[in-house]
């Protein structure tokens, strides 16, 4: 099959999962070119398929997802997410008049913003569409319920294997972090900056004790320090080794914060879907979670714990003992350890999409072989 896949960000999970399933499609012999936003963060790792960066914002991006449709002939384009409804619905009809299939995984049901306003738009695209992947029983509850997308449309389709794990996947140390010393327990606060991630709260709490001098947290990303006081920084400094790189980190670089990290602080206030579960899952890295927090594949007691959100001394109580109970984090990594091998979970995601791929192809052609019987006959009875 040839196989487009389209994601138009460059950047974060969306463009990791996207080069995760390309590597899978091209691995099983499928031919495979990956579309993929300008701004490509993964433009300096040398990928086995073919890959352009042409989309940018607006309606531009339509215009060069055409030109490269013209130039491939794929039989499938599989759209990552798409945030202009009315371009993608007038695609899919433009897709289908050359007898193309049209599949869409839906990251998030509906945008964050005007979120009500789009809502009729994206119900038409999930019907149009030959099959929209659902990555979560949850989300696929949403999709019939709320905006009535046909359970034969649905195809459930589960995982998130990570490609920055990857043993041939470069690793670059920051420059901002010493070399760990013997013994250190370091504990990550990772992404892009928000009031609504609980940092804030986080380090009051953080400030009014005294910590072993072995834990050492990184708190790392864009805007990272939104929401947080200034004066609550210093004093939590003051009582807890605190390492702060405000600043967006490069994928070689999470790749090293992440293979040296002993532990994934996740406090936030606001409910969402994490990919950064996963993210720590593929590094082996266990994660304390506010019950706001939730993933795909997160299992409390295997993937790390949780803690009610309104409860941050409850994450500071867990984060002391894990810092000084060694066998309870080993517990917590052996359980991680016994997960499928990122290579393996990627083969795996690759092949549950072909089989999908190949439904569809195959209801197409049984389709336009109707079509086409129906047709003679009619012409026959003429």
């Amino acid at each position: 099959m040839r196989i487009l896949v389209v994601e138009g960000s460059g950047r974060g999970f969306l463009s990791q999962y996207s080069h995760a399933l390309a590597m899978g499609l091209h691995g099983g012999g499928d031919q495979v070119r990956l579309l993929t936003g300008a701004r490509d963060e993964l433009a300096d790792w040398e990928v086995p398929f073919e890959k352009r960066a042409c989309l940018a914002r607006g309606t531009v991006s339509w215009w060069c997802l055409r030109r490269q449709i013209d130039a491939f002939s794929p039989d499938v384009v599989h759209l990552q997410w798409i945030d202009h409804p009315l371009a993608a619905v007038a695609f899919v009809r433009w897709a289908h008049t050359r007898n193309i299939a049209v599949v869409y995984t839906p990251h998030n049901i509906l945008p964050h913003e005007r979120r009500w306003i789009s809502l009729p738009l994206y119900r038409a695209l999930y019907r149009r569409v030959d099959r929209v992947v659902v990555r979560d029983r949850h989300m696929g509850w949403a999709l019939e319920e709320v905006l009535d997308t046909p359970q034969e449309q649905m195809a459930y389709l589960a995982g998130s294997p990570n490609p920055l794990a990857l043993d041939l996947f470069p690793s670059s140390p920051l420059p901002e972090l010493v070399e760990r010393h013997p013994g250190e327990f370091r504990a990550l606060f990772f992404g892009h900056g928000c009031a609504r991630k609980g940092l804030n709260r986080f380090l009051q709490v953080v400030a009014g004790l005294k910590w072993p001098s072995k834990l050492h947290l990184v708190v790392a990303g864009e805007d990272v320090l939104a929401g947080v006081d200034d004066e609550l920084l210093k004093a939590a400094c003051s009582m807890l080794h605190i390492s702060v790189i405000d600043r967006y980190l490069r994928p070689p670089e999470v790749k090293h914060l992440f293979s040296h990290g002993d532990l994934l602080v996740l406090p936030y206030r606001k409910q969402c879907k994490s990919p950064l579960m996963d993210l720590a899952a593929a590094f082996g890295v266990p994660v304390l979670r506010s019950d706001r927090v939730q993933g795909a594949g997160f299992r409390d007691g295997e993937h790390g714990l949780t803690y009610p959100h309104d409860r941050p001394e409850l994450l500071v109580g867990l984060l002391q003992g894990l810092a000084l109970e060694p066998a309870a984090m080993e517990v917590l990594r052996g359980r991680l350890k016994r997960q499928v091998p990122v290579l393996v979970g990627i083969q795996r995601l690759a092949e549950m999409h072909r089989y999908t791929y190949r439904d569809i192809l195959s209801g197409k052609a049984l389709m336009d072989e109707k079509v086409g019987m129906a047709s003679n006959a009619a012409t026959g009875r003429l």
